[in-house]
């Protein structure tokens, strides 16, 4: 069965692995590796929406959601007052990162004592509450929704870079199945053979390839 994290279809998959679509593992590893990719993108990467997320601030002009690839903002709250649409903008939608147009977002966090508190400490209170959309409506998601009704018209907006990438790794990983991840060579009498192998779970292709969509995650806001 599907997943909604799948960054491709398995008949996709089968065909660049010259194997058939009924192998039993081969749903497993797509969805697998389907969120390899999205974790070391740094966000959840299929379709969301009215997704509530709260965010810490620093009392800067931006804060820093944790979602990636955000589609719009719907809407954000400091309390129980919203914010009007008109004070702010999605500056990165890739890095998830709110701009005010003038002004600063409150402070959240802790306060030194005294007459006069000073901001010490910034961590997120909950008094920040954004609700976003975020995300690509993936193959899987589309696989999904035709299984519900065939005659679904939905379609995936996933860039088609990031399922190249998925499928690079995927059959990375499908030739070196029965090889020891963590040797490179084996001897053979008088010579060897390399495998050229690495420790990163993504290859440098793969990396290469979805970079334009990795999020860079900052401890400060500015």
């Amino acid at each position: 069965m599907p997943s909604e994290l799948d960054f491709t279809t398995l008949a996709r998959a089968a065909a660049r692995l010259r194997v058939p679509t009924t192998d039993a593992e081969l749903p497993g590893l797509i969805t697998a590796w389907s969120q390899a990719l999205a974790d070391w993108l740094g966000y959840e990467a299929h379709l969301r929406e009215g997704v509530e997320e709260t965010v810490p601030s620093e009392g800067g002009r931006r804060l820093q959601l944790r979602a990636g690839a955000v589609r719009r903002v719907v809407r954000i709250t400091v309390g129980d007052v919203e914010v009007a649409p008109g004070e702010y903008f999605l500056e990165s939608a890739r890095q998830g990162r709110i701009t005010r147009h003038t002004g600063r977002w409150p402070f959240t966090g802790e306060w030194t004592d005294g007459v006069a508190p000073m901001p010490l400490k910034s961590y997120d209170t909950g008094q920040i509450l954004v609700t976003l959309d975020a995300g690509w409506r993936t193959p899987g998601q589309v696989a999904l929704a035709l299984e519900e009704n065939p005659a679904s018209t939905l379609k995936s907006d996933l860039p088609p870079v990031l399922e190249e990438a998925l499928l690079i790794a995927l059959t990375a990983w499908y030739r070196r199945l029965g090889q020891d991840v963590d040797v490179t060579s084996k001897g053979l009498g008088s010579g060897s053979v390399s495998w050229g192998g690495t420790k990163l779970a993504l290859s440098v292709a793969v990396q290469q390839l979805a970079s334009p969509y990795y999020k860079v995650h900052r401890r400060k806001q500015s």
